[in-house]
């Protein structure tokens, strides 16, 4: 009969993670480990205990990288939804060109002009002037240019190996949350002022109620589903930058793309 692999003392690989996870914990809680640690220093120690320094590096900036949003808090939040979105991906190619790409999707395709750019980052808002306009008026795709709506919109990448990069996109859209609230509650306050007037005009008070209760609650309703319906399109579009840089699926320019972004 043959022995087992754990009676012959040998782990599967689902015990083996498990006891190297724990025993790392137990040796943080034991040990005086510092607080912070330097790349050089982690890429050291990583190859004292035989891990290579191309799967440490892919991991720092995959940490680096990571979508780890601040969770927001507030009336706005829990009444409309958040404000910050992000995506992030590993994708095949050099930074410079990557940051390149991403800089053309977004002043073609969304509509955006650079506002900043820094080495390994780039940071988008919405294309202000008469070129801004006609853009917007002239797409008849029904898309729209969802991110001309946000605050703004950065890139940051980030080379992990000699032919792979980590991309991450971030935006936000404050504003835009506080401007649809806004107007709920000011459509919501029109509601129960006409409500009054009605009342003072001596119609019948449920009526009058009723009808200010109705269109109240539909002006709030209607205000926070417009401004979930544009942040859920902005996180889309972010998402959609990311297929074209992984996928390579550059659009075609039109006649007015060319007429009002010829050096692009």
């Amino acid at each position: 009969m043959t022995d087992s692999p754990e009676q012959k003392g040998l782990l599967p690989r689902a015990a083996l993670e498990r006891v190297l996870l724990r025993a790392a914990e137990l040796h943080t809680a034991s040990a005086d480990v510092p607080e912070t640690l330097s790349e050089a220093d982690l890429l050291s120690l990583a190859k004292e205990v035989g891990i290579s320094p191309l799967a440490v590096k892919q991991a720092l900036a995959e940490e680096r990288m990571r979508v780890t949003l601040p969770e927001e808090r507030g009336f706005l939040s829990m009444t409309a939804g958040p404000a910050q979105f992000a995506a992030a991906r590993l994708v095949t190619g050099q930074a410079k060109q990557v940051l390149e790409t991403l800089d053309r999707a977004f002043q073609r395709e969304e509509n955006l002009s650079e506002r900043r750019r820094f080495p390994d980052r780039v940071v988008w808002g919405a294309r202000g002037g008469w070129a801004g306009v006609v853009r917007g008026l002239a797409r008849l795709d029904g898309r729209g240019f969802p991110l001309v709506k946000a605050d703004e919109v950065s890139a940051t990448v980030i080379q992990v190996e000699a032919a792979r990069v980590h991309v991450r996109i971030e935006t936000s859209t404050f504003a835009r949350r506080s401007s649809a609230t806004r107007n709920g509650f000011l459509g919501a306050a029109f509601a129960l002022a006409s409500t009054a007037a009605l009342i003072a005009m001596n119609v019948f008070a449920p009526l009058a109620i009723g009808f200010g209760a109705v269109v109240a609650l539909g002006s709030l309703v209607i205000a926070r589903r417009s401004y979930r319906r544009d942040a859920a399109a902005a996180q889309l579009a972010i998402e959609q930058a990311l297929d074209r840089v992984e996928f390579g699926e550059p659009k075609k320019r039109t006649l007015l793309d060319q007429l009002l972004l010829p050096g692009k």
